[in-house]
């Protein structure tokens, strides 16, 4: 047995419930434990040692960035920020008068030199087939991405990842609430239409329009607040979302393996069916089940 198991309970447990029972926090997680425990039953998971080894969990604090790139400028929601401006807006923020939430900032693209502070990334986001150079594109669900926020913001949506990736999201400073659910609830979670069929059309789950959305009264969201130093893993088809509890900096990164391959491919192939021909859809279809092969039996 490896490590310590700390069951944390975030919803409803029980036999055959549609709750999301429990998240587990685990330290000493073998990648062998984590695939056995975690990542082939798709259940999420707290590692509390996943990343001790980055230079960013001692390095990344908010003043870390106001002086290496205060005078960046940031857009959030449609508003240019200097990054400075930013800070000082969260370092104010609270539940009443929450400040904009800095999110989903590719760090190649913005700042690539901050990618030698979160290397290597933890042992249970391997394997990843994205990051193969057999793999067909190489798409922006590879990048590893940025996430600064104040008490009291939050993610806008309740989603789960695109194209059914695996979530990893670690936490450098500060701490978050997430609210997880279950696969088993999404017709609870009114999808919305069409491509965006990964977020909920409910706006607010604290207070929710239940003559709109009357199954949401049935959900049972699971609650689990993540702190520095720790990593939750978010399996493929799990919808969350988080709330700020303090200045927080989060990095994420997805995944794709064998556990998710099947809801990933089908949702690649129905993105790519929108801009490749009949023809080249039926070659790209082939070549991912060639490419399923090498992988799932490569070294």
């Amino acid at each position: 047995m490896s490590g310590a198991t700390i069951a944390h309970p975030v919803g409803d447990a029980r036999p055959g419930g549609h709750g999301s029972g429990q998240v587990d926090r685990r330290s000493g997680l073998t990648q062998r434990d984590f695939a056995r425990d975690y990542l082939d039953p798709l259940k999420p998971v707290i590692v509390t040692d996943a990343f001790e080894h980055w230079r960013a969990a001692r390095k990344w604090t908010p003043g870390f960035f106001r002086k290496a790139y205060g005078s960046r400028s940031v857009t959030v929601d449609g508003a240019e920020h200097t990054l400075s401006g930013l800070l000082d807006l969260i370092e104010r923020s609270n539940a009443a008068a929450p400040a904009p939430y800095l999110r989903n900032v590719a760090i190649a693209d913005w700042a690539p030199e901050l990618l030698a502070d979160i290397q290597p990334l933890p042992a249970q986001i391997r394997p990843n087939w994205l990051d193969s150079p057999l793999f067909p594109e190489r798409p922006s669900l590879t990048s590893l991405e940025l996430y600064i926020g104040g008490a009291g913001a939050s993610f806008p949506t309740l989603h789960f990842d695109n194209m059914h990736t695996h979530a990893f999201l670690m936490q450098l400073f500060g701490s978050k609430e997430y609210v997880v659910y279950s696969p088993a609830q999404t017709r609870w979670l009114y999808p919305r239409p069409g491509i965006e069929a990964n977020k909920s059309s409910i706006d607010d789950l604290d207070h929710p329009d239940l003559t709109r959305f009357p199954l949401f009264a049935r959900a049972v969201p699971g609650r689990c607040v993540l702190r520095p130093g720790e990593m939750l893993f978010v399996p493929s088809g799990w919808w969350h979302t988080a709330r700020i509890l303090e200045p927080s900096i989060t990095v994420s990164a997805n995944a794709v393996n064998a556990s998710n391959w099947e809801d990933f491919a089908g949702d690649y192939l129905r993105s790519a069916s929108r801009h490749r021909s009949p023809k080249v859809l039926a070659l790209l279809t082939a070549y991912l089940k060639v490419f399923r092969f090498i992988e799932q039996f490569a070294p």
